[in-house]
């Protein structure tokens, strides 16, 4: 196995400068002497001592991410993809870790002295208090902008439906107590916007993922056009599901709108009309907080470019196969200080 004494000796350095340069220190050094030292470890095949930049650095270069314990579906697959990439270009190994497991702080995070963690999930005060004091940054997920985001989400789902005639509208959520963090300001997204354009809106649907729970739910529909709006995918595809089982048309009499834009909504027939999220937004400013070392702060006026990384995906559910185009994304209408508005009296 190549060893640091090993590159010196062929880069025509010391030790010590060649451990220096490849844990960080490369600024005491002449351009040229870096250079000469990253390309003769690269061509050897070296790579520093995990346990040795740690000791020397303080910390090392793994960013613990941790997560809520939610249902851990493909968008959130699609996120961590992306983070964990990104993070990868600059140095950094990400690790997951479920905030609910026990000891996650004095085993996961404390032992790996990392070089940020990633709060996607609520830290308590005790737990926030105990990073700081040990010098490890957290870089937690901005409240305001994914609030701003849920209620855009649920106000572009009611938009959508009262564009295609759908006047009365119902949002569909999901019982688990794993969804709860979003659900309620995308629940509200919809309510406020069918109120404020006398849209009749019926009361919240509450299932799990049973065909018996969506069938009842359905049974329960006054007779008429109604256009129920779902937290996900999934419980769009629930919805349909029954709709279909109970010989009402859609999208005639229900339309069905979903979020995620998933590939279950893509290649289901027939197709879901969806709320796709652009995650990588979100990634870019996280990426960017982590690497410079501070905290991620997303300015009131920034937030709009969030709400304009939402648009619907037509499917069949809300329009007949006739009227969706081969290009299928439909623009956002949304204005931002009207969604602003709506999640800061949803708070």
């Amino acid at each position: 196995m190549t060893s640091s004494a090993d590159v010196a000796v062929r880069a025509g350095v010391s030790r010590s400068t060649v451990s220096q340069i490849l844990n960080g220190h490369e600024h005491l050094f002449s351009e040229e002497t870096v250079d000469r030292v990253r390309k003769t470890a690269q061509a050897m095949g070296y790579r520093p001592s995990f346990a040795g930049r740690t000791l020397s650095r303080g910390k090392s270069d793994i960013v613990i991410t941790l997560i809520p314990d939610i249902n851990f579906g493909p968008p959130i697959r699609d996120f961590m993809d992306l983070l964990t990439d990104g993070l990868a270009k600059a140095g950094l190994t990400n690790l997951l870790q479920l905030a609910s497991s026990g000891q996650t702080l004095q085993n996961a995070v404390l032992g790996l002295r990392p070089h940020a963690v990633v709060a996607l999930a609520q830290l308590s005060r005790q737990e926030a208090a105990l990073l700081k004091e040990q010098g490890i940054r957290v870089i937690g997920q901005a409240h305001d902008v994914q609030t701003a985001v849920d209620t855009a989400i649920g106000a572009l789902q009611a938009e959508h439906l009262r564009s295609l005639e759908y006047d009365r509208i119902v949002a569909v959520r999901p019982l688990s107590q794993r969804e709860q963090l979003n659900a309620p300001h995308r629940e509200a997204g919809l309510v406020e916007y069918g109120r404020a354009h006398d849209m009749e809106v019926l009361p919240t649907i509450e299932i799990g993922l049973t065909s018996e729970e969506a069938l009842e739910s359905v049974r329960s529909l006054p007779p008429g056009r109604v256009g129920l709006a779902c937290y996900n995918d999934e419980l769009a595809l629930a919805m349909l599901g029954a709709a279909q089982r109970l010989g009402l048309s859609v999208p005639e009499v229900v339309g069905v709108i979903g979020v995620d834009n998933s590939v279950v909504a893509r290649s289901f027939t027939p197709r879901i009309t969806s709320v796709n999220i652009d995650l990588q937004l979100n990634v870019r400013e996280l990426i960017s907080a982590v690497v410079a070392g501070q905290e991620l702060h997303v300015p009131e006026e920034s937030i709009g470019e969030y709400l304009r990384g939402l648009n619907v995906v037509l499917g069949e559910t809300t329009a007949s196969p006739t009227e969706v185009p081969t290009a299928n994304a439909v623009p956002t209408h949304l204005h931002v200080e009207d969604v602003m508005r709506v999640s800061a009296t949803d708070d």
